[in-house]
């Protein structure tokens, strides 16, 4: 059994699950996301964000609906995806997330919260 690491996180009206380097088949993400993200039987989420190292990038993010389908891109998600990235990291320093819809640059800010 595979031990899975999850970080939710909500980002202006979305929320979703991050996990970093799952463990987990690729072809078997599709059915993870429609399991975690069920409001009724799961965690409860929108989408399923895995992030991954890359050699020219802070991360790669791989982006699954709450349905199992693909997403390139969501700007929510992405918001979220560089929260758990920079706790991860312990920095605010800018990120260039790799995503389907190419390379993303994320400014972080501080906030009093």
């Amino acid at each position: 059994m595979t031990t899975l690491h999850l970080t939710k996180h909500h980002g202006l009206g979305n929320d979703f699950l991050v996990a970093f380097h799952p463990g987990v088949a690729a072809a078997d993400l599709p059915a993870l996301a429609v399991r975690l993200c069920d409001r009724r039987r799961g965690i409860g989420a929108d989408g399923l964000l895995i992030a991954e190292s890359h050699p020219e990038h802070s991360a790669r993010m791989w982006l699954y609906n709450a349905d199992g389908s693909r997403a390139e891109m969501s700007g929510n998600g992405i918001r979220c995806f560089a929260q758990a990235l920079a706790t991860r990291r312990g920095d605010l320093a800018e990120q260039l997330i790799l995503t389907d819809a190419g390379d993303r640059l994320v400014s972080l800010t501080a906030t009093e919260d």
